[in-house]
């Protein structure tokens, strides 16, 4: 097998040279070979793509150069909805190779041509005509076929595209629902779809080991899951074997005892449930997920761009003691603007319905239109709602970045089908929260690998600083200014009370209080950075606030006193606390005492009293100087299984107080 590898390599980079020579053919002949040689060879599949769409170029048409009917692989009787179709799938396939093999960017160039033409109705009837007079012979790609070495059939210098077996082809979309809109009118009827999302829902789009999620009524008893993977199929049935649900707190697992459906976090398939249905009317999609940290696991959380329904007035906990709360909820539909993260949650959008149209929706505009979902909130989520993301053009009056969505995702329990009611309206408040960024959902168990796409201009981040390198001091984002630094400003202490002015005169550290921006820009490394804050920041003046909030695990001074010295503060020790609810000015936050997993270094639960009962006590105030820092942290679904509590947290190794309090 190694052997067969090395000589699959060395055919690929006999391809690279020839595409480079643009004798796109010889270089796919080659590729084929590679691939016969190693299959799983990797992006053998979009390298194919490429030497197809660069051959299908070569097909001239007086006035437009190129074929593009062709270069999309498409063909010219094929619909809107599948030129769309077929081109979002071309560039999904080709973008991670972009910068790894040659000429993929003059391919995407292509299909971006293509795409503008093909798209245009007025453009696409004055190619169709050209085209039909320079192509009269050729009415499919089945004309008069030729073949290749590899017994695929060509026509002139080009692939047959039906024929060739490459999977970025395989499947021509069916199922346009027929838009009449007049473009020069402008006039569209608000009962009309422009999208048919049954193109993905077709029994021929369901394979085995794929896992879709499935409609669920919430008015009758629900099966815990809205997951199964793909177990076997036959005709219009398959035997599916259901997902369940990893809760991690405790207000997750009533939740999930009382039956309602758990659409992100950990799952696993569960061994005692599968039944056989039909794949027409129950499925809505299928689910894109990352392996757990056991191979057993299943993780699906919130992506970049995606659409989702979430509850609206959502209280996990009082909704987890009354079930029946959740019949009578509504969703409000958002779009996902980072990719969710164990440490920080996702930020979301919130999305309103475009007038004159039924299914299609913008984001809202405004600083009110955006907020946070926490890791501890993440059932706040009902679950993903197909979305088409429109590019501007489809459709009068529809502009890129709107959205048309899945009808039948939209729809409240209790509602018919064709009743959507969505209300996104939220009152502005003096304190908004700030961005939060697009880190990796899975980050590796040693702690989180920031890149350049995780830091977005306005975020206030902690980064490792003093004598301890702990992550106390707080920076505003300005630019990236190299791939591995960043311009950030400082901010500082903003002492409100006397105590915390004598505080910061004896330069000692503040992490918790009102900060604002120095004069002072530092360049920081992405190595120094350790999470991103969650704090409010004024919309009347340059002030952030920022204290523990509900969730979080902390770092606090042992035996701090107001008083304290620098000596006093260079020889103190620390604790772990998990912050159990959010700071008040009105009432003690409480905070529950955290140590060690015995053998574990950096898993820590809560600890018991003598009479069994959690070390639990309350802070006012006038007390939040004895918080050091905050530790990122969360939760291993499944880490039972290794012998550590289920309840346990996982700690960044790099921000563990280097003495832990006993």
């Amino acid at each position: 097998m190694s052997y067969n590898k090395v000589e699959a390599l060395r055919e690929k980079s006999d391809a690279e040279k020839l595409i480079l020579s643009n004798d796109y053919i010889a270089a796919r002949t080659k590729l084929k070979k590679a691939q016969q040689l190693f299959p799983s060879l990797d992006h053998i599949t979009p390298m194919l793509t490429v030497c197809e769409i660069l051959s299908a170029s070569t097909n001239i048409i007086p006035g437009y150069e190129t074929d593009y009917y062709w270069v999309l692989q498409l063909m010219p009787s094929s619909a809107l909805t599948d030129i769309t179709c077929q081109y979002q799938k071309l560039m999904s396939l080709l973008q991670p190779i972009k910068y790894k093999f040659p000429a993929t960017e003059l391919a995407l160039r292509l299909l971006q041509e293509a795409y503008s033409v093909l798209s245009d109705k007025k453009k696409r009837v004055t190619f169709d005509i050209k085209r039909g007079t320079s192509w009269v012979n050729y009415e499919s790609f089945e004309s008069n076929p030729e073949k290749d070495s590899n017994g695929d059939k060509v026509q002139g210098n080009n692939i047959n595209i039906q024929e060739s077996g490459s999977s970025s082809s395989d499947v021509i979309y069916e199922g346009y629902k027929g838009q009449d809109t007049d473009i020069n009118s402008g006039s569209i009827s608000e009962k009309q779809d422009f999208y048919s999302f049954d193109t993905y829902r077709t029994p021929e789009c369901f394979e085995l080991r794929d896992i879709w999620a499935v409609h669920c009524n919430l008015t009758e008893p629900s099966i815990g899951s809205r997951y199964g993977q793909i177990c076997q199929k036959s005709g219009g049935e398959a035997e599916v074997a259901w997902l369940r649900p990893i809760p991690l707190t405790e207000g997750e697992r009533r939740w999930f005892d009382a039956g309602m459906p758990v659409a992100c976090g950990s799952f696993c398939l569960d061994t005692e449930r599968s039944g056989t249905i039909g794949l027409k009317g129950v499925f809505s999609y299928k689910c894109s997920w990352d392996s757990g940290v056991t191979e057993e696991l299943y993780e699906i959380y919130p992506k970049k761009g995606e659409v989702w329904a979430v509850y609206d007035n959502f209280d996990l906990e009082e909704w987890s003691y009354n079930p029946d709360i959740i019949k009578e909820c509504s969703f409000k539909p958002v779009e996902i603007i980072t990719d969710y993260s164990i440490y920080n949650g996702v930020e979301c959008g919130q999305l309103v319905k475009v007038d004159g149209f039924r299914t299609i929706f913008e984001r809202q505009t405004g600083e009110t239109g955006n907020f946070h979902i926490g890791p501890r909130d993440l059932y706040m989520l009902a679950h993903n709602v197909p979305a088409y993301r429109f590019t501007g053009g489809e459709i009068y009056g529809v502009h890129d970045g709107m959205f048309e969505l899945d009808q039948l995702a939209l729809r409240n329990p209790g509602q018919e089908p064709n009743n959507q009611t969505m209300v996104e309206e939220k009152d502005p408040d003096l304190l908004v929260p700030t961005l939060n960024p697009n880190p990796s959902p899975h980050s590796s168990v040693l702690g989180p690998n920031w890149a350049a796409n995780d830091f977005t201009t306005g975020q206030v981040w902690a980064t490792y600083s003093g004598k301890d390198s702990m992550p106390r001091q707080y920076v505003l984002i300005n630019s990236m200014i190299s791939p591995s630094g960043l311009s950030a400003t400082v901010l500082e202490p903003d002492p409100v009370f006397d105590l915390e002015t004598n505080w910061k005169s004896r330069n000692l550290p503040i992490a918790c209080g009102m900060f604002r921006p120095k004069e002072v820009k530092v360049n920081v490394e992405i190595s120094q950075f350790s999470h991103l804050v969650n704090c409010f920041k004024s919309t009347t003046n340059f002030v952030y606030k920022i204290f523990p909030t509900k969730g979080e695990i902390w770092a606090v001074f042992k035996n701090w006193k107001s008083g304290w010295n620098r000596v006093n503060y260079d020889n103190c020790k620390c604790w772990v606390v998990e912050v159990l609810s959010d700071f008040s000015d009105g009432e003690k936050m409480m905070v529950a005492r955290l140590v060690e997993v015995k053998g574990c270094l950096t898993f820590f639960q809560r600890m018991q009293g003598e009479d069994g009962f959690e070390m639990v006590r309350g802070f006012s105030k006038s007390e939040m100087l004895c918080f050091s820092h905050r530790i990122p942290a969360f939760r291993v679904p499944g880490i039972g299984g290794h012998g550590i509590p289920e309840s346990s947290w996982h700690l960044e190794p790099m921000a563990l107080p280097p003495n832990n309090g006993k």
